[in-house]
């Protein structure tokens, strides 16, 4: 009876460790690490990116859209990091932060609800309609280096096609702002 016991609780403690296997095996197709790009929302992906503190302090004044950049989507989202953000003059960021009105037709600006839009598509089409309502015109110009670049009114699309478990996030070089918000 004490190594019947015996065996039932070791087999107890072998199923409990082989249950947790799977959370450490490593995924060999890439080189050991689990690849977390369209796994990840799009407010985890730009929170592990580290460079999107003004947004995320916007986000949070507008109380609404970071809960719904967590919802299922899909979204398309203009993200401009901290250097973007940093171009404008202190005293327009500060008119901009405490105006919780302003500012929430900013960030609803910055994105799109219901669509994700590919770099592809963006170049395709001569505007598109943000959350916010308003239109947003899409050019494409050619740099010094001959290379097409994509222009979002006068934002530059820095990074494109960032994959998101709930849409898709293109970063730019400057905030993209609706024209009754400057």
């Amino acid at each position: 009876m004490k190594a019947r016991s015996i065996s039932l609780v070791a087999a107890g403690f072998l199923i409990g460790a082989m249950s947790f296997a799977p959370s450490f095996a490593k995924d060999l197709t890439t080189g050991g690490k689990m690849s977390t790009a369209d796994t990840t929302d799009i407010i985890n992906t730009l929170r592990a990116r580290g460079a999107f503190h003004t947004m995320f302090q916007g986000l949070e004044q507008t109380y609404e859209l970071d809960n719904e950049l967590k919802g299922k989507g899909p979204y398309t989202v203009f993200a401009c990091d901290d250097k973007g953000w940093a171009k404008l003059n202190q005293s327009d960021k500060d008119t901009l932060f405490g105006n919780k009105k302003k500012l929430t037709q900013v960030f609803k600006y910055e994105f799109v609800k219901g669509k994700k839009l590919t770099s592809a598509d963006l170049k395709g089409m001569p505007n598109f309609q943000t959350f916010e309502g308003q239109l947003v015109k899409v050019a494409s110009k050619d740099n010094d280096k001959s290379v097409s670049e994509l222009w979002l009114n006068n934002s530059r699309v820095k990074e494109a096609d960032i994959q998101c478990s709930n849409g898709i996030v293109h970063i730019v070089d400057a905030p993209l702002m609706p024209p009754l918000a400057k």
